[in-house]
């Protein structure tokens, strides 16, 4: 994590996965999805896992112990068959293994204990790609040659600057200078030290020649190197270059673009292991049934300009004759706007005979 390619990867990835709404939801008979606000996970997904994080410390711990461990585990407290807290724990403070009936084993060692079992019901882990199916792959390990090589070439970059010669201008002259001279020209330069002293003329005596020096070719591949580091640290974690600060890529319209690349290919499959681990691990067959299910709200990193979104929601509530697809207090729940007295019938553009008010048929 000193390397700050991987930690601005591992903190991008773990603090949208940290911020975005992670609500419990329910399937309606009708089809609807409505937050299921009267559940005891709700509150522990959204606020409160436990009595020390919130649920954007908690997400976002998790996450990255899982970028770097590849496991990450939290110990799930019960209270009358009601998960009442979920309590993270380090990848030091647990081991797994695979029993001869195929089910799992769980260790935990609590701080200053020794390890005990915990029935593997009791635990909260999610885990990244796997070569056993056990135990997660961490991503640090994996990309270890790409690391070292990246952490080589910065150790290089800083004896560079510790050892090298860094000017970028140079005096000549044909001429020895005596002592006298020499005092002359260091009086002469430090009248031009400082910003407020910038853009002075400098006065040359015995014949000096002022010459700039470019950067040599060591420098320049030097500097490439780096950016090249920093584009191979970014594939490993899938996350686009320019959000690792690079000056060298273009930004503007096609940033949009690269936003929806994160989310769908960076963002995504990170997405799938929670909702997938939450609901095996704190719902029960009974909760499943009854239509009960986390889900990541990934809109938030989505929305487009406010012209964008203005237009986008103007036709799902009908405006210009379209079809309506939602209520206007909807799309004022969109945009975390309260909810209008008159806002949950047709909008303007369906009024006028493009719908039937009844029915709401086009």
């Amino acid at each position: 994590m000193r390397n700050a390619s991987v930690k601005r990867c591992v903190n991008i990835i773990a603090g949208a996965i940290g911020m975005l709404p992670f609500p419990l939801l329910k399937k309606g008979p009708n089809g609807s999805r409505d937050k299921a606000t009267d559940h005891p996970l709700y509150a522990l997904l959204t606020r409160r896992p436990n009595s020390i994080h919130t649920a954007f410390e908690f997400r976002r711990l998790m996450q990255r112990r899982l970028l770097i461990d590849g496991n990450a585990y939290a110990l799930i407290v019960s209270s009358r068959g009601k998960v009442t807290s979920l309590m993270p724990l380090a990848a030091s403070q647990v081991t797994v293994k695979q029993r001869a009936d195929w089910t799992l084993e769980y260790r935990v060692r609590p701080p200053n204990g020794v390890f005990r079992e915990v029935p593997a019901d009791q635990i909260l882990h999610l885990r990244g790609d796997s070569d056993d199916g056990i135990s997660g792959c961490s991503l640090i390990d994996e990309a270890g040659e790409v690391l070292g090589l990246s952490m080589r070439v910065d150790e290089a970059a800083g004896r560079l600057f510790t050892n090298g010669t860094l000017a970028d201008t140079v005096l000549e002259t044909d001429k020895r200078l005596g002592p006298e001279a020499i005092q002359n020209l260091k009086e002469s330069l430090s009248d031009h030290v400082g910003a407020q002293k910038a853009h002075g003329t400098l006065v040359l005596e015995e014949g000096l020649k002022f010459h700039e020096l470019a950067a040599s070719g060591r420098e320049l591949q030097s500097i490439e190197q780096r950016k090249h580091q920093v584009e191979e640290l970014a594939r490993v974690f899938g996350v686009p270059r320019p959000f690792l600060m690079v000056d060298d890529t273009s930004w503007g319209s096609g940033i949009e673009q690269l936003g929806i690349f994160f989310v769908q290919y960076a963002l995504a499959p990170w997405f799938a292991c929670w909702e997938q681990a939450v609901s095996r691990a704190l719902l029960s067959e009974a909760d499943i049934q009854a239509g009960y299910y986390p889900k990541f709200n990934e809109r938030a990193l989505l929305r487009g300009s406010m012209k964008d979104q203005a237009e986008f929601l103007a036709k799902l509530t009908g405006a210009g004759g379209a079809p309506q697809i939602i209520e206007q207090n909807e799309a004022r729940g969109w945009l975390d706007l309260p909810e209008h007295a008159e806002g949950g019938g047709l909008s303007p553009g369906m009024q006028g005979g493009h719908a039937n008010a009844a029915t709401g048929q086009v």
